[in-house]
């Protein structure tokens, strides 16, 4: 239990956690303290010094943010003292921050330099001359950065090293001429040169206009947009963003600022949404005529859609039809889909998005755990004293879980150990790397299970080519409660049935996993793979994990072999995703993606969706968590939305399904799967 202190701030006695800062304990009873650097995501830094307050017996105030409260301590936060220093500092942030610029600056209203300066009732200042570039340096797609605007106050410095693990930014200069900017080997280069990852991080926290994302400008002031939670679906982290949209157009991508300390988001996650080029995007349904397309309207692609699919079920056989998606659909579109193909279609051949191997590993982790007892997130792996990865490319396959690997390995003295080579390029103070080609997997793990057991280090170490030193202590951190094992994709790539039991005993034995309890992530390379599986999108499982036994059908490996054979004469695909399924001429193919690119080649009928940003639905993470994303339009406007599309193509197919709304599936879903 933690020990507490009392202390008195602002003629109000309040109790707080011993360590606690004057800064937490006053936010933490409603009492405001003005501050510029502090932010809730960052560590105390003390640069602004807004946050001055008075204490009973000490001659200078001192900031709040880096400051902890003691037993007995008397506060003044607000003071004639204490406004005029405020005002002051605002006064000298001003002096060299170019506020001409505010009428058409596009933090107008959510500046935080502004709204003190507003609070204080600043005396503007006369500009001191500077002598740094000006005008926005736009060397890349993403960041736009304007050092004029820049007040010195730290955070892009400090997030950028305690969040991705990067030094890309440096104080330099004197004085008046003091600036941030991108430096590698003393020299000031381009954001890519000095290691940028285009995470964003710095953008979130600049506290003034002078980080913004490109084309930021002509989306509106901050007032003007509208603000909508999501979910990332570009990895099956699923973190937490926030999209600011204007007339349903998103204008960009943020993490939500309140949220954990470390919440953060990749390049794909922040900036992914641009990627999709205009002339690649389809706005209405196409139709291939030999080697081209030409468009056409909804209802007749529907119709052909459904003619087909019921001249070859009638011809062929339900059997001879197959239906893929992307793993990106959500919960209720997965459930959908599936549904579709079921009961519908009367295929059992789906599989839309887990592979076989992770499945396995899951299912067989919730068996020891019990259900919905979340595994770890990217938080709790920045602050886990070890951290044990098994497979290999996690950076390039989940760039957060990286970041929090970095962090807990750089800034908390955590023990990284690898149990797999790629192309990751973090580093930590302490680390043991090793590399699966040159070590059997299963091997390793049996013998790190013995050791536990008690059985002699020195044997069994040699059976793997490690030192008994090295192999001891492997045993004893994964051992350690605190521990926190990653399992990444590439190892479900290349994991058979035996090797996926070998990794749960691991995992059981280390004490990982066990009844109401989850130290493992695992990561699968599909986005929701967790959704589909909890509603009936994989071949074996129908939703709420009912198992199908004799009722099972073909996995996306076997469906390709299938339509290489010829037996699958049509198949039905969801989400962008470049299938290699095509190119014979008795196979018939509808597509339904959000660009040309992302459908498979030689499609016969290509339906418009929703751009995977602008998804309205439930998405499950691998920790095991359901999250809601919300689309920028209303649900009555939606177009091109795929749960929509799954019903007309169930209508067109003779089925008399009645959901007027996604809630009307959610509610179906209720009681047949907990991924709602």
């Amino acid at each position: 239990m933690k020990k507490t202190v009392s202390v008195t701030i602002d003629d109000q006695r309040i109790i707080a956690d011993e360590g606690t800062t004057i800064l937490e304990a006053a936010r933490q009873n409603n009492i405001e303290i003005p501050t510029l650097c502090h932010h809730p995501r960052l560590e105390p830094m003390g640069h602004c010094r807004i946050c001055i307050v008075e204490v009973e017996g000490m001659k200078r105030p001192v900031t709040s943010c880096d400051n902890p409260v003691t037993d007995g301590m008397v506060i003044k936060t607000d003071s004639s003292r204490l406004r005029t220093m405020r005002s002051r500092i605002i006064e000298l942030s001003l002096s060299t921050h170019p506020y001409k610029d505010c009428l058409t600056c596009v933090r107008t209203g959510s500046c935080e330099l502004q709204e003190k300066a507003y609070e204080y009732q600043v005396n503007l200042p006369d500009q001191l001359s500077r002598d740094i570039p000006s005008g926005d340096n736009c060397d890349n797609r993403d960041i736009i950065r304007d050092e004029e605007k820049c007040i010195l106050c730290g955070r892009c410095i400090q997030v950028c090293r305690s969040g991705p693990g990067r030094f890309v930014y440096s104080m330099i200069g004197n004085g008046v001429n003091t600036r941030v900017a991108p430096v590698k080997d003393g020299q000031v280069v381009s954001l890519e040169e000095a290691g940028c990852i285009f995470c964003g991080q710095c953008v979130d926290l600049c506290p003034v206009a002078a980080l913004t994302e490109t084309g930021r400008s002509s989306g509106g002031r901050e007032w003007e947009l509208d603000k909508l939670q999501g979910v990332c679906n570009e990895c099956s982290l699923g973190c937490y963003l926030e999209r600011y949209s204007s007339d349903r157009k998103l204008i960009r991508i943020t993490v939500p600022r309140d949220g954990d300390k470390i919440s953060w988001l990749c390049v794909k996650g922040r900036f992914g949404f641009k990627e999709i080029d205009k002339k690649d995007r389809i706005s209405l349904p196409l139709k291939r005529n030999d080697k081209t397309y030409s468009e056409t309207s909804y209802e007749d692609a529907l119709r052909e859609a459904a003619e087909n699919i019921k001249k070859i079920k009638e011809t062929a056989g339900p059997d001879s039809i197959a239906v893929l998606a992307s793993g990106k659909l959500s919960n209720e579109e997965n459930y959908l889909l599936q549904k579709l193909a079921r009961t519908v279609i009367a295929t059992p051949h789906l599989d839309l998005g887990a592979e076989i191997a992770w499945v396995n590993a899951y299912l067989g982790a919730v068996e020891i755990t019990g259900a919905n007892v979340q595994g770890p997130t990217p938080a709790d792996i920045g602050y886990a004293s070890v951290v044990t990865i098994i497979g290999s490319d996690l950076e390039k396959s989940h760039p957060v879980a990286a970041m929090a690997v970095d962090r807990a390995g750089r800034f908390g003295d955590a023990l990284i150990i690898r149990l797999g080579a790629g192309t990751d390029d973090t580093t930590a103070w302490k680390e043991i790397n090793i590399d699966p080609e040159s070590k059997d997997i299963s091997a390793l793990l049996k013998a790190i299970m013995l050791v536990i057991d008690g059985e002699d280090p020195e044997s069994k170490a040699a059976d793997v080519n490690l030192t008994a030193g090295t192999l001891t202590e492997i045993t004893g951190a994964v051992s350690n409660k605190s521990s926190i094992t990653i399992i990444t994709p590439s190892f479900f790539e290349s994991a058979d049935h035996d090797t996926g039991k070998c990794l749960l005993e691991f995992l059981e034995k280390c004490g990982q996993l066990e009844k109401g309890r989850n130290r493992v992530l695992m990561l699968s390379a599909y986005s929701n793979a967790a959704g589909v599986l909890l509603t009936g999108g994989t071949p074996h499982f129908g939703p709420g994990l009912t198992k199908l036994n004799d009722h099972a059908g073909l996995d996306r490996c076997g469906i390709e072999k299938a339509v290489k054979a010829g037996k699958i004469k049509a198949l039905l695909t969801f989400g962008d995703g470049n299938y290699e399924l095509t190119g014979k001429s008795d196979l018939f193919v509808i597509a339904a993606g959000s660009s040309i690119s992302g459908v498979p080649d030689g499609t016969d009928i290509i339906f418009t969706t929703q751009p995977q940003y602008n998804k309205n639905g439930y998405f499950t993470n691998s920790s095991g968590q359901t999250r809601i994303n919300k689309s920028l339009s209303t649900d009555a406007a939606l177009v091109g939305a795929d749960w929509r599309l799954i019903c007309d193509l169930a209508r067109a197919l003779g089925s008399k399904w009645g959901f007027k709304s996604i809630e009307d599936v959610r509610l179906e879903m209720k009681s047949l799967t907990p991924a709602d």
